[in-house]
């Protein structure tokens, strides 16, 4: 059994990085999370999938911003994909959605 909260993959092309995240985006899985984005290649295109995700507090806000950041990219290079819309309308709230390109469950990563 895998009891990794955080994972990541590169894309078909290798010109981005999926972050996957199972559980709650909180202070528990930080170093996690910090660890996978700056052990990868430096990328063109960041997607954070929270199909799996069950929530997000104000530490995984922090953590989502703090990607953005050392990644240095525009909102349509940084993805928050497969969305539940519980989550989505969160986003929505903080605004995460000016900063971020936010994708609801089921559109997928182009």
């Amino acid at each position: 059994m895998n009891d990794k909260k955080v994972s990541a993959r590169l894309t078909a092309n290798n010109r981005g990085l999926v972050i996957d995240i199972v559980g709650r985006l909180s202070l528990d899985i930080h170093r996690e999370f910090r660890s996978v984005y700056e052990s990868s290649p430096k990328c063109e295109r960041y997607a954070v999938n929270l199909q799996r995700c069950v929530g997000i507090d104000s530490s995984g806000l922090g953590m989502l911003l703090i990607l953005r950041d050392f990644a240095g990219l525009n909102k349509d290079n940084m993805l928050i994909v497969n969305c539940p819309s519980r989550l989505g309308k969160l986003l929505g709230m903080a605004k995460f959605d000016q900063l971020f390109t936010v994708q609801n469950l089921n559109q997928g990563i182009h």
